[in-house]
């Protein structure tokens, strides 16, 4: 063999390696790429995902807020209808008390 031919072999060795170097540093960089571009999306489905359980943790706040305020005013409509018959019955029984007062006397 000639030494042109193994210069030229070399010289076919040395680019290959070269070729084989560029390419790995084009794949390292693709495959970083796609990890930065997960970790975007990771990052905004996260955001995403916190936006909608706030929005669903507030809707179920102002639910059970309004919930309250009706049993609220149902109680307080109950308390008022129990403190008119109590007061009903109190003229009542302030009739009976005079009734038994008057009937039995002084004993």
């Amino acid at each position: 063999m000639s030494m042109e031919a193994l210069n030229q072999i070399k010289a076919a060795e040395k680019e290959a390696e070269e070729i084989r170097q560029k390419a790995q540093r084009e794949a390292r960089d693709i495959v970083n790429g796609v990890k930065e571009a997960m970790v975007a999306e990771n990052r905004q489905s996260m955001a995403f995902i916190r936006e909608a359980a706030q929005k669903l943790a507030d809707a179920q706040k102002i639910k059970t807020q309004d919930e309250i305020r009706a049993l609220e005013v149902r109680r307080a409509a109950e308390r008022r209808k129990v403190r008119e018959e109590a007061e009903k019955r109190v003229s009542q029984a302030g009739e009976i008390l005079f009734e038994r007062i008057v009937a039995n006397g002084d004993r």
